[in-house]
């Protein structure tokens, strides 16, 4: 198992990446807009552009709030334990997504309940 420390380093190293992708994000949109020509800035481009925008704020702030959480969680039994079921959830997941929230199970489950509400 990954140390406390080990896994705090790797969850900082996470959220500090997700900030620099959205200010990347964000310099190459201001770039973007400056370059576009009159005719291409129709008003349903625009609204395209501000959708993506949402969605991708939306994804690496729900990211970053993930972190935030198994950071609080880190060093209590609560860390590493599935929100949902409440089951240890497996080291190797940990690993690779040490802010898994579900394990696999769950997380799966969710998935396929969400991809049939739509």
């Amino acid at each position: 198992m990954l140390l406390v420390d080990d896994i705090r380093k790797k969850l900082i190293a996470q959220r500090r990446e997700l900030f620099r992708e959205v200010a990347k994000t964000e310099e190459d949109l201001r770039w973007l807009q400056s370059d576009i020509e009159s005719e291409v800035e129709e008003r349903g481009q625009e609204e395209t552009i501000v959708r993506l925008l949402d969605r991708l704020d939306g994804r690496e702030k729900a990211e970053i709030e993930a972190i935030d959480r198994a950071l609080f969680k880190l060093g209590s039994e609560q860390y590493g334990r599935c929100e949902q079921c409440g089951k240890a959830i497996p080291q190797s997941r940990l690993d690779v997504v040490p802010a898994a929230a579900m394990c696999m199970v769950c997380e799966q489950a969710g998935e396929t309940q969400a991809a049939l509400r739509k």
